[in-house]
């Protein structure tokens, strides 16, 4: 299926993904047949539930681009509970920052902390002196203003404020409009980040400010024109995101620049002067295009520049497909085979061994939708067992993925789901040997009984060649000794009733008009 995208940039607020040209569905229960099919036909999205225990907040993922800007500093324009989470994210900013080389100053945030008076009255004023009293304090090189449920509903005018403040402030302010109810589909907090971040920015270098341009006068003038030019033309973006470590950078910035090639990683963990180099570069490529396509399809609309969206580069085929095609969009191809086969031929001999001690086994994977799948083609290559694919949401976007992961490992258990509840049932069918989940999530495996391994981590390689070993590596050690998770489930109860147990772990899944028995279709 022909992958296209569309998106309006002069629009005030982008739509959530579920409203969007993507048609992002958030529940499902089936398998991975019937999923594509519902994905293509776009009628994914019109799958509901008429009963949820909890649900993502985009307003939380907002934050997680927003810190992790150098020397930034984040407004949760809220009640003051809808900033706690900032705690928890003041050791990854600084941690991961300094293994990049980067000195952070760590996640510096201001609450307004509105009350029962400015829920009734308005928090706006409130809004303008906390900016006021950011820039003051920090002089940061941005503001990111995030906007959570209590002052969506009442109308608080974010705009307004920041435009009317802006002059009395150093620091550009930046519109982030994400309140939790707007969006069923958390990762609308990628588009809504990306669309205040390029309202208030500048994405090409300027002359004499940010480089001295060659003067016709100079002796030596084509030729610094056609050096520049010609490294321009080797020079490839690479977008990263916050389940990306400085290990995952360092393997596929050695492996491109194996090649001969330029690169160059945005846009966390730089300051937004960095940014204006966007623009000198001939390609941009995602990591993960559920993180970084509104905006690069943006950068290609304003600047023309082309992008590629090659799946996450974990294991074999995937880093292998990774690389080829960046490779050959620059006429590096047989270059890139060479680097290849030697690399594969080294990972193959020292995962053997490894592979040969959990061959067989049951795995159970959880996350985002590119990350889980290529996790997937990975665990086949190890001579795993997928029996299933949990979804957080899901768009056409990863069709030809699990088109091939069908055609790899068969149709099996495939669903979208955030829910703990539809998880812990649906373990009673698959029994899987062990999980590989998104942070968070692993715990409700672990007091099931089954061990899990992250499936994202900055402490953690994953990424290319490096990454697999590594991978292999604590798969190998979690099932030789599952110990923990037995003793957990055999001594913490789970908190729901058996006759839960006995029924469709999808029974509370409805139809907006017509699609559940697309969605449930295959399962």
């Amino acid at each position: 299926m022909k992958r296209e995208f569309e998106a309006d940039f002069t629009l005030k607020v982008p739509p959530s993904r579920e409203a969007s040209c993507r048609n992002t569905g958030y529940a499902f229960g089936g398998a991975t047949r019937g999923l594509v099919e519902c994905a293509g036909k776009g009628c994914l999205n019109q799958c509901d539930r008429e009963f949820r225990q909890s649900t993502n907040c985009q307003m939380y993922v907002s934050s997680l681009i927003s810190f992790s800007v150098k020397d930034s500093v984040v407004i949760f324009h809220g009640p003051v509970g809808c900033g706690a989470q900032a705690h928890l994210i003041d050791y990854s900013v600084k941690t991961f920052g300094a293994r990049r080389g980067v000195r952070m100053s760590g996640a510096r945030w201001f609450s307004t902390n509105l009350d029962e008076g400015d829920v009734i009255g308005g928090g706006e004023a409130k809004l303008r002196q906390t900016i006021i009293e950011a820039d003051r304090r920090f002089r940061p090189t941005a503001i990111f203003v995030i906007n959570s449920c209590a002052p969506a509903i009442i109308g608080d005018d974010l705009d307004e404020v920041i435009n009317n403040v802006q002059s009395e402030v150093s620091a550009p302010v930046v519109p982030i409009h994400s309140p939790g109810f707007k969006a069923r589909v958390f990762s609308s907090a990628y588009d809504v980040v990306y669309h205040g971040i390029l309202q208030k920015f500048a994405f090409k270098p300027e002359p004499y400010l940010d480089y001295q341009p060659f003067f016709r006068s100079d002796p030596d003038y084509e030729r610094k024109v056609r050096d520049y030019e010609y490294q321009k033309s080797r020079t490839v973006n690479l977008y990263n995101a916050w389940s990306i470590g400085p290990d995952d950078e360092a393997e596929i910035r050695r492996l491109l620049e194996a090649l001969g090639l330029n690169v160059r990683i945005f846009v966390e963990f730089k300051e937004p002067d960095e940014w204006r180099w966007l623009g000198e570069a001939a390609l941009n490529v995602c990591f993960c295009h559920v993180h970084d396509l509104y905006f690069v399809e943006f950068l290609k609309k304003t600047l023309g520049m082309p992008y590629i969206l090659p799946n996450i580069p974990i294991g074999l085929s995937a880093t292998r497909n990774f690389v080829k095609e960046i490779a050959d969009f620059f006429g590096l191809g047989e270059e890139a085979e060479r680097l290849i086969a030697k690399e594969e031929g080294e990972l193959k001999a020292a995962l053997e061994p490894l592979a040969a001690k959990i061959r067989g086994k049951r795995v159970l994977i959880s996350g985002g939708y590119l990350r889980i799948g290529a996790t997937g083609l990975f665990a086949n290559e190890l001579g795993l067992k997928v029996v299933g694919f949990r979804n957080f949401n899901y768009d056409m976007f990863g069709n030809k993925l699990f088109g091939e992961l069908e055609e790899k490992i068969g149709n099996v258990s495939n669903v979208i789901s955030t829910q703990s509840s539809e998880l812990l049932n649906e373990l009673k069918t698959l029994k899987p040997d062990f999980a590989i989940s998104h942070p968070g999530i692993g715990i409700w495996l672990t007091k099931a009984g089954v061990p899990s391994i992250t499936l994202f981590a900055q402490r953690f390689p994953f990424f290319g060649y490096r990454g697999a070993y590594a991978l292999t590596r604590r798969i190998v050690r979690t099932l030789a000794n599952p110990n923990y998770a037995r003793n957990l489930a055999a001594n913490v109860p789970l908190p729901y009733k058996e006759k839960w147990y006995d029924m469709n772990p999808y029974h509370f899944l409805v139809a907006k008009d017509a699609a559940v028995g697309a969605a449930n279709a295959g399962g």
